[in-house]
């Protein structure tokens, strides 16, 4: 018997990071990892892989569905998600550029 979903339950936390030329991404919810050359594709993949996976947990896995979707990354992905949410927050709405006023020369 699967549980009562909520929500929040509907919404998956992911992140992806550019390490030594390559892009990583994981779906901290799942412990769902994914590896691309672009941040495109690793988005794409890791999408790709959360219908899949979740696809045969309401499937042939039905049974094992709690178990399977309530399957988390350990603790320190969920701190690098916070890390990187914090940062993409703060550069969003601290963090900006504009050109220098410069004063024009008399003549």
């Amino acid at each position: 018997m699967l549980k009562k979903i909520h929500p929040s339950d509907l919404i998956l936390r992911c992140f992806a990071l550019r390490r030594d030329g390559y892009w990583v991404a994981m779906c901290i919810d799942l412990d769902l990892v994914v590896q691309a050359d672009s941040a495109r594709d690793v988005k794409r993949l890791l999408h790709e892989q959360i219908v899949s996976y979740v696809g045969e947990a309401y499937g042939e896995d039905e049974r094992f569905a709690v178990q399977l979707l309530g399957r988390r990354a350990p603790l320190r992905y969920f701190a690098m998600y916070y890390v990187i949410k914090w940062f993409n927050r703060a550069r969003r709405y601290f963090s900006y550029e504009t050109a220098m006023p410069l004063p024009f020369a008399h003549a």
